[in-house]
């Protein structure tokens, strides 16, 4: 695996899609039981984050694609069928992989006003941003359902710190 990037475009593809899919595989993993359930009223469920993150990533490439907004068209509502639904978000993956592999990189410096009128001024590369950070978001908040239905084993969470890394590496070092 490469991840020497040589364009801004590359790096944005790379980090995009890799957080699409692997919230995909999260999403197709799941019984459709658990989709709506939340460990709190407070949090969101699955498919609250999974549609957030959808219906952005539909709404930004039209202000991408389409600079007028009145000529955009409501997105889609998501269907009640988990395979329906996960079937449609992986089209949406291609649509943005094709977005970026296909733009000008002078695209994104191009001006856009998200959802017309007089509000504040932004250009192309602000709506692959924000994308980019809305899906990591959504990610995360689908990562804790994933987590706390067991999806991803059932023991204590052990977050890799990086100091035990260079331990264990330093370790293997020692010994050679």
């Amino acid at each position: 695996m490469n991840l020497s990037f040589k364009t801004e475009l590359e790096s944005y593809e790379w980090l995009l899609i890799e957080h699409l899919e692997a919230m995909l595989r999260a999403l197709r993993k799941m019984k459709p039981e658990h989709w709506d359930w939340t460990p709190d009223q407070a949090a969101p469920s699955a498919r609250t984050a999974a549609v957030h993150a959808w219906q952005w990533l539909m709404c930004d490439r039209q202000h991408i694609n389409e600079p007028d907004a009145r000529k955009h068209t409501n997105v889609l509502e998501a269907p009640d069928d988990t395979d329906e639904f996960c079937r449609l978000f992986e089209e949406e993956i291609e649509n943005w992989r094709h977005l970026l592999r296909n733009m000008d990189p002078a695209t994104l410096d191009e001006e856009r006003r998200q959802f017309g009128g007089d509000r504040v001024q932004l250009n192309v590369r602000f709506f692959v941003l924000h994308m980019i950070q809305n899906v990591i978001y959504k990610h995360g908040q689908l990562t804790i359902a994933f987590f706390a239905l067991g999806y991803d084993g059932t023991e204590p969470y052990s977050a890799p710190f990086p100091n035990d890394i260079y331990d264990e590496v330093r370790a293997g070092w020692a010994s050679s």
